[in-house]
């Protein structure tokens, strides 16, 4: 069962969005905040999967609230859920380290897809929220969203969806279970095993698998 808090000052929205996530069987919410510190306050007490995070939010807003969870609780996701598309708004939140940013448009049905990808370690940014990010204002945030591992003198960047890939073949998931997983073709994901591999000089998935163990990937 994916736990989830909700966090929004808006009594209708919470409730709206409780609603829609509940109607997923394995799906939970566990508690709901009106406030940002109400959240991070929240996340010690229930240790949630997700929050779900406005921006626009009295006493703490959204944004610093992202900071203060992810900092002491960085295996929750936060995925920011707000009215918001201003490039300062979703610069600043994922350099803070969400996890997401979408906006209240979207649907009951894309809101649930938002969460699921969220949670599979996928960055999930509404396209009007990207497109008013300029190219740098990405290219900053995104530095720290990706792991880097050392291959002798040199720096491997592995992005988050590949990080979420590799996970899945340590579960023992085969490809079409991780593109099932993932929404993507089964040979997106043969392919990108196969850069990962490369990238990581490695010889098949097996030592992939126990590479990713012992180096804490997973």
């Amino acid at each position: 069962m994916v736990k989830i808090l909700i966090a929004d000052d808006q009594r209708l929205l919470r409730e709206s969005f409780k609603h829609i996530i509940e109607n997923n069987s394995d799906m939970q919410v566990v508690a709901c905040a009106t406030n940002g510190r109400e959240a991070y306050d929240f996340c010690g007490q229930f240790s949630p999967d997700i929050v779900l995070m406005d921006i626009s939010m009295p006493i703490c807003n959204g944004t610093e609230a992202t900071r203060l969870i992810k900092a002491k609780y960085p295996n929750i996701k936060v995925l920011v859920l707000t009215a918001s598309n201003d490039s300062g708004d979703v610069t600043k939140t994922i350099s803070n380290g969400a996890d997401g940013y979408v906006l209240k448009d979207i649907g009951s049905e894309e809101l649930i897809l938002s969460i699921k990808s969220t949670l599979l370690g996928l960055e999930i940014i509404h396209k009007d929220a990207f497109k008013h990010m300029l190219p740098n204002d990405y290219k900053e945030s995104k530095k720290q969203k990706s792991t880097v591992v050392n291959i002798g003198d040199v720096q491997i960047s592995l992005t988050d969806r590949e990080l979420a890939i590799i996970r899945m073949i340590v579960d023992g998931k085969d490809n079409k279970e991780i593109g099932a997983s993932l929404f993507i073709a089964e040979g997106t994901v043969k392919n990108t095993i196969t850069e990962i591999i490369s990238k990581l000089q490695l010889k098949d998935r097996t030592q992939l698998a126990v590479y990713a163990i012992k180096n804490s990937l997973v």
